[in-house]
């Protein structure tokens, strides 16, 4: 009788020892739904839910509201865009990560690869040399792109399009460092369309990584991001 005492009183602090660290990460999973932050640009953020299956982020500015919601089993990333009164304008889930479509044609004609910095070849500059001659191509998303020879008047915003790139993928290798490679489709589904806005990519990036790091290198990308397209307009053929 003893000993089955014994042996229930051990089975029982086993059991309070896996339960009790197993309710500290829940809680600590938890702490921070609801709680909202500013950034110094202004920018609010407010996780709504995270739990194992979906993390929701909330973010507003002065003209709009984003919810992110991340599917964290399949990878999935729906998007709500509000307006201030919280009426839904758009919805959208983003499924297809964008594939590298090589410009082959175009690279083989160039001439001898000389220097290249890319994302997935989905985005960046690739430089070759024929002929004495500086060859470029210059892309910003898949279905933009410039294959320009460099010439007097088109060689400052060449170099200003490659330093913006060279920016762009600075910040993205130091935020892979700190969080690890699994955010470069993240980066490159948020980052590459048409019109990014920095408080809806906030969102995307809030449910996959901390806010000090979507912030710093975040916004590093996003502002380089906006650079690129500034210098990609005015590139010259």
């Amino acid at each position: 009788m003893k000993s089955i005492k014994v042996f229930l009183a051990s089975l029982l602090s086993i059991l309070f020892m896996v339960i009790v660290p197993l309710s500290q990460v829940h809680a600590e999973e938890n702490k921070s739904v609801g709680k909202e932050i500013t950034f110094k640009d202004g920018i609010t953020a407010k996780t709504l839910e995270d739990n194992e299956d979906v993390k929701k982020v909330e973010t507003k500015d002065d003209n709009n509201i984003f919810v992110a919601t991340y599917y964290k089993k399949t990878g999935e990333m729906k998007y709500e865009t509000y307006n201030l009164d919280r009426t839904l304008i758009n919805e959208e889930l983003i499924t297809d990560k964008p594939s590298s479509q090589n410009e082959l044609k175009v690279q083989t004609m160039a001439g001898s690869l000389i220097r290249k910095n890319t994302l997935k070849d989905v985005y960046g500059y690739w430089i070759y040399k024929k002929s004495g001659k500086y060859i470029w191509v210059t892309k910003l998303r898949n279905g933009v792109s410039k294959n320009p020879t460099e010439k007097t008047k088109n060689k400052d915003e060449l170099n200003n399009f490659k330093s913006s790139v060279d920016s762009f993928m600075s910040n993205k290798d130091q935020m892979v460092a700190k969080v690890g490679s699994g955010i470069i489709a993240t980066i490159v589904t948020l980052y590459l369309v048409p019109e990014p806005t920095w408080t809806k990519i906030l969102a995307g990036l809030l449910t996959v990584i901390s806010g000090a790091i979507a912030y710093a290198e975040g916004k590093a990308m996003y502002n380089a991001y906006k650079d690129s397209k500034y210098y990609f307009a005015r590139i010259t053929i």
